[in-house]
């Protein structure tokens, strides 16, 4: 059974009983009011009706007598508008002396009226009619002579009979309107939470940019919002595994690549020095070769060993390093073939930085490799220290005025293995990998920092970080 309907029901139970109960509490006070007022009308009525038959009966000494003296008393109340009203005179002994009682009324009745004792209210059905039995005893000649009154309180009875089934139209009449009204507002009160099991269902089928709408402030609309930043926070998890699951096979791909080639060239240059004898010059001439790509693979290990290290590795020892000096280290790095690149170095005296002095160098050689590589012959590479913006740090930059970096290699460029232009870095002799600026940007992190990149094509680029002054995170 659905929720609303479960609603709907327990309200529909709750205003049964509340209906009941008040119904049949107002139908009793009813009934009982009027039913109190009639009683009150005919113990008055009996009242005058044995004060009057004493009187009238006062100097007779026979029944006959007795008899005649009420039968002209009943007249009169006849003639008075009051022909329902019953007499009955009998005795004790059950002698009846007069009556006007219809033959339905029992006898036993009339009796019990008087068994009940004086003043004593019975009530007593004859077919469709209700009568109100009252006995006195009289004073008269014949002894126990007791005088029963009846009085017809039908309409009460009717009275009452029809506002019970008055009552019982107009509490079916509410439950059926309660029941629609009670229906109509759960389904609208479980609105939301229909909408939320569907956007649920929708999530679990892969759909995880389904929402819901938020509309109030109460305790609905908190449920949907925090559904709403779950599936948020669900669908920023899933993107970054789809991320991630797509940075690891290009990776892979990347990684099997850089593999295959230099692999494929000893393999070539290996085959063609066991094909046979060749003059020696040959021979040096493929071992160049062989050991040129050996030692690709040899700098290739070593960079993914640096890079894992700095992924799962504990975090490397902090202290204050140096600004100067790393800079100087960084210029002396160049191979001999970018020799033909200018370095200028940058820095304040004195200046410090809270990091690690082997993976700052390690970051600084990659960066300013990159530059020299990137730029024409008789370049020139900045390295440059200033003051964070925040106040607390320094800011390191190396800076080129070489190719640039198209906006659409810009987001990628930290990624492993990825290369802007393969061709440009074999042609010059480089022989880059593409694991440098990964290995820089994890340096950064390692620091509690982050590499940035600024480039323009044909213009240059810059890359820097921001460097605590002592340990504190800038």
């Amino acid at each position: 059974m659905s929720l609303a309907r479960k609603f709907a029901l327990t309200v529909l139970s709750l205003l049964c009983a509340v209906l009941a109960l008040g119904g049949t509490l107002t139908l009793h006070r009813n009934f009982a009011a009027a039913l109190s007022a009639a009683e009150q009308q005919c113990t008055a009525a009996h009242l005058r009706s044995r004060l009057a038959l004493e009187d009238g009966i006062a100097a007779c000494r026979h029944p006959a007598g007795i008899a005649a003296a009420t039968g002209r008393y009943a007249l009169e109340l006849r003639a008075a508008g009051q022909q329902k009203d019953l007499l009955v005179l009998l005795t004790a002994g059950g002698m009846n002396v007069w009556s006007n009682a219809p033959a339905a009324l029992p006898y036993a009745e009339q009796q019990a009226a008087v068994a009940a004792g004086a003043d004593r209210l019975h009530y007593t059905r004859c077919g469709d009619t209700w009568y109100l039995l009252l006995a006195s005893p009289l004073q008269s000649s014949l002894p126990d002579l007791w005088l029963v009154s009846g009085y017809d309180v039908s309409e009460t009875f009717a009275e009452h009979e029809r506002q019970l089934h008055q009552q019982l139209a107009v509490q079916a009449a509410a439950l059926a309107l309660a029941g629609l009204a009670a229906l109509l507002a759960a389904r609208r009160l479980t609105g939301p939470l229909r909408r939320l099991e569907e956007a649920s269902r929708g999530i679990a089928g892969g759909d995880y940019a389904r929402r819901v709408p938020v509309r109030g402030r109460d305790e609905v609309a908190a449920l949907g919002e925090s559904f709403n930043a779950m599936a948020a926070a669900v669908q920023d998890h899933a993107a970054a595994l789809e991320a991630e699951a797509a940075r690891q096979t290009r990776f892979v791909a990347a990684f099997t690549h850089e593999m295959k080639t230099p692999m494929t060239a000893i393999l070539g240059h290996a085959d063609l020095l066991r094909s046979g004898e060749q003059p020696h010059e040959v021979r040096m001439l493929e071992a160049g070769h062989i050991y040129h790509e050996a030692a690709r693979l040899e700098a290739l290990s070593h960079e993914l060993l640096a890079l894992l290290g700095l992924r799962q590795g504990e975090a490397p020892a902090m202290g204050p390093v140096a600004v100067g000096p790393l800079f100087a280290a960084a210029a002396g790095c160049l191979p001999p073939a970018l020799q033909h690149v200018q370095v200028q170095a940058d820095a304040p005296a004195g200046a410090q930085a809270w990091g690690s002095r082997t993976l700052l160098e390690a970051l600084l050689r990659n960066l300013v490799l990159n530059a020299a590589a990137a730029i024409p012959a008789n370049g020139t590479v900045r390295l440059s220290c200033t003051p964070c913006p925040s106040g607390n740090g320094w800011r390191l930059a190396v800076t080129d005025e070489g190719h640039g970096i198209p906006p659409a290699d810009l987001p990628h460029v930290q990624e492993a293995f990825y290369r802007v232009d393969k061709s440009r870095a074999r042609a010059a002799g480089q022989g880059g990998n593409g694991l440098g600026l990964t290995l820089c940007a994890e340096i950064a992190a390692a620091h509690g920092s982050a590499l940035h990149i600024e480039s323009e094509p044909d213009k240059g680029t810059t890359v820097w970080l921001d460097l605590p002054q002592e340990g504190v995170p800038v």
